[in-house]
């Protein structure tokens, strides 16, 4: 397995865990509305930092949706 596919997998494995506890009855209601909201902003056309920004303005919306997975995923059981 090469570098890319391994970085695939780990993407696709998160996705599926911030699915997961998206959809559990155990996530608590304020987790679910903070990473539906958080999810919603990266994909959202306005942001903080503009996409046109060079490097920056793709960086910060993907950071801010590795951070949200990364805590939702704390809330897995």
């Amino acid at each position: 397995m090469n570098q890319g596919e391994s970085i695939f997998s780990y993407i696709l494995g998160m996705i599926r865990n911030a699915a997961y506890v998206f959809v559990s009855r155990e996530t608590p209601w304020y987790v679910k509305l903070i990473l539906g909201a958080g999810l919603l902003y990266v994909v959202s056309p306005y942001d903080l930092i503009p996409e046109w920004t060079p490097v920056v303005g793709i960086m910060d919306d993907l950071a801010l949706a590795a951070l949200l997975i990364a805590w939702a995923s704390g809330f897995r059981k």
